[in-house]
């Protein structure tokens, strides 16, 4: 637990794979939407099992049951974000007034997209919030926006055309989440769409197709996203020394200027600027 307000908390969970309670460390116990730093199987408790990885926030109302199955050798190393009940039903009746009703389980969604944007963010509030940030105002605040940008996330990939969503058959969604966990094995390496079709048993022109279709993402966007997301928790945590150069050719990212490049586009400062607000948690 990194910091417990009256309405709101904020926590980091590790769990190594061979941990008992890998499989199923029980129900959850508040409204959460949680930030994956590693990538594993997640199956909420009669429903299909999709990837969690960085560039998706799981999401769960209290009591929820799931299992979780391994996908990464790191485990499960996540940070997550608590509202109470109320909070969360007011949060969610911004985007659905029927939210609101205490009958209802406040979160309609398993999960949701994230932007780097959004990921930088909560980066940010999990560093304050560890280095020993007592100001509950702030705390409290952040923790409120981060829930809305989840949501507000949600609801706008639910509002999507039909063909895009839900008339997906089983079979299509199984090939986006394999060619999801092939994108974080290959992460840093340098691979086609046809490598990734082989590999998830598909055609190029069907995993292009499909993984956008369901994502709203292209492959390289979406690999984009995992590389940008593995570097903010490089710059959050000790690197053994290694420069930017080095950081940047060990993600995968052609050269430094085009780490630069990258970082600059999607989070609007480079990499050095990047680290330093990390490492400064103020």
């Amino acid at each position: 637990m990194l910091f417990d307000g009256p309405a709101t908390a904020i926590g980091s969970f590790r769990c190594p794979v061979g941990h008992p309670a890998f499989r199923d460390s029980g129900p959850t116990e508040r409204c959460i939407v949680v930030f994956p730093r590693t990538s594993v199987w997640i199956r909420h408790e009669g429903s299909q099992p999709f990837v969690a990885d960085p560039n998706l926030v799981t999401i769960y109302n209290r009591a929820q049951r799931y299992s979780r199955a391994p996908l990464s050798p790191d485990g499960d190393r996540c940070d997550w974000f608590a509202v109470s009940d109320g909070l969360a039903r007011e949060i969610a009746a911004t985007f659905d007034p029927e939210a609101a009703d205490p009958d209802r389980r406040p979160f309609l969604f398993e999960c949701a997209p994230t932007s780097p944007a959004l990921y930088l963010a909560q980066r940010r509030t999990v560093r304050r919030a560890a280095a020993g940030d007592t100001d509950a105002l702030r705390m409290e605040e952040e923790v409120v926006g981060i829930v809305s940008g989840v949501l507000a996330m949600a609801y706008q990939r639910a509002s999507a055309p039909l063909a895009r969503r839900a008339s997906a058959a089983r079979r299509r969604r199984e090939l986006v989440e394999l060619a999801k966990a092939e994108l974080l094995r290959t992460r840093s390496d340098n691979r086609s769409v046809s490598d990734i079709a082989s590999a998830v048993g598909t055609s190029t022109y069907h995993l292009c197709r499909l993984f956008r279709g369901h994502t709203g993402r292209t492959l390289h966007e979406y690999r984009t996203g995992l590389r940008l997301r593995a570097a903010l928790d490089h710059f959050s945590e000790a690197d053994g020394g290694r420069t930017l150069s080095e950081l940047a050719h060990g993600l995968g990212f052609a050269s430094h200027a085009h780490f630069v490049r990258i970082c600059r586009r999607h989070l609007g400062a480079a990499p050095g600027a990047l680290r330093r607000q990390l490492r400064t948690a103020t």
